[in-house]
């Protein structure tokens, strides 16, 4: 097996003018269903309501009764190639479907964040069909078992924020809701029983660099009615933190947690982030609206932070280095991208043949096959 490396030191190399970065755009949105069906509407796109801190909830409330997802099975991107499979069907232009990369905003987000999170170790699959690269997360019998949650205690703060979004959101538009309607549908909200398998996702395309990018994230919610245009500047992030009662925990929020918000809602044009401050029985205490393009100046010159610049300016090289060395084409033969925690290298080694992760529906759907 050839492997590549990619050397991520010194940073000073990003550091320099940055990448152009287009905003996101918008091509089609989905649904996954109470019964993890994906569906090609927005049945389960929520609406922000404020939560009432009055008196402060419970964000384990219900913990034991939450209908979890299914977390040993690998879904691979097939929701995100089924609703491309179904903009095609619906004819539309070709050319919004045509992209260097495919792949889910989770695997940019890590692209982005590494050069600060040099402790976490990540692995992604890379396949190449025509010239557009489709990269997903190759996920270890580990990953599996940390996504079901690794303690009791770990499961319970993975719930709270399941918990938190609930408390944030409305199944229609505030605004057209009756006060009696609204007080019923408040009433609802805070004995509603989490349900994991649900998520509405958006579908977008970006460019980053001279690298042009179709991708998929999960949407929390939006303000108002869903607009015909760019929707994601409507879109909201509803994140949940620890109580920042101290300065050690203030610096590891802006260093750490916040890096992450700001990657996930820049890469999605996510404006808004809702953080919802839990203290150490997991009640809410605070929440705080945090604009996306307000975080780069937060934690702009403050001592062991992160730079906005490095982060896309890394990604976009990193995707020009995957882009040169991934030549072999089809389905069935990958590329294996992996980081582990403490090295100053991302290696790229070609796996050869493998059973594809592409769906069958979209090969065809590409190939004509």
């Amino acid at each position: 097996m050839s492997t590549r490396v990619f050397n991520i030191h010194p940073l000073s190399k990003y550091r320099q003018a940055c990448s152009r970065f287009s905003e996101p755009r918008e091509i089609l949105s989905f649904s996954y269903s109470e019964d993890r069906k994906v569906c090609m509407d927005n049945r389960e796109l929520k609406y922000y309501f404020a939560p009432q801190l009055d008196p402060p909830p419970c964000l384990v409330a219900g913990f034991e009764n939450q209908i979890q997802r299914d977390s040993t099975v690998n879904e691979h991107i097939n929701g995100l190639l089924t609703s491309l499979c179904h903009a095609a069907k619906q004819k539309m232009d070709p050319r919004t479907l045509k992209s260097d990369f495919v792949m889910y905003r989770g695997m940019l987000t890590r692209m982005f964040t590494t050069p600060y999170t040099l402790r976490e170790s990540w692995s992604m699959n890379v396949t190449k069909l025509g010239s557009t690269l489709y990269i997903e997360e190759d996920l270890s019998p580990e990953d599996i078992k940390r996504c079901s949650g690794s303690s009791d205690q770990h499961r319970e703060l993975m719930y709270s924020g399941y918990k938190f979004e609930s408390l944030c959101v409305l199944n229609e538009p505030p605004s057209g809701l009756s006060h009696e309607k609204l007080e019923t549908e408040l009433e609802k909200r805070r004995d509603s029983i989490v349900n994991t398998n649900t998520e509405y996702c958006t579908v977008f395309r970006t460019r980053l660099g001279v690298h042009s990018i179709i991708s998929g994230a999960e949407i929390d919610c939006i303000d108002g009615e869903k607009p015909a245009e760019f929707p994601n500047r409507h879109y909201r992030e509803l994140k949940t933190a620890n109580v920042l009662d101290t300065q050690h925990k203030m610096d590891n929020f802006e260093r750490y947690k916040l890096l992450r918000f700001w990657a996930q809602s820049f890469i999605s044009g996510t404006p808004t982030i809702t953080v919802g401050y839990r203290d150490s029985d997991c009640i809410l205490r605070a929440i705080e609206d945090i604009r996306t393009q307000d975080i780069p100046h937060r934690v702009k010159g403050k001592p062991r932070m992160w730079s906005a610049n490095v982060c896309i300016n890394f990604a976009d090289m990193l995707l020009g280095f995957i882009k040169n060395s991934v030549t072999e084409e089809g389905p069935e033969f990958q590329y294996r991208i992996s980081f582990d925690a403490g090295s100053d290298v991302i290696q790229l080694t070609a796996l050869g043949p493998r059973k594809p992760f592409l769906t069958q529906e979209y090969i065809s759907m590409v190939t004509g096959k």
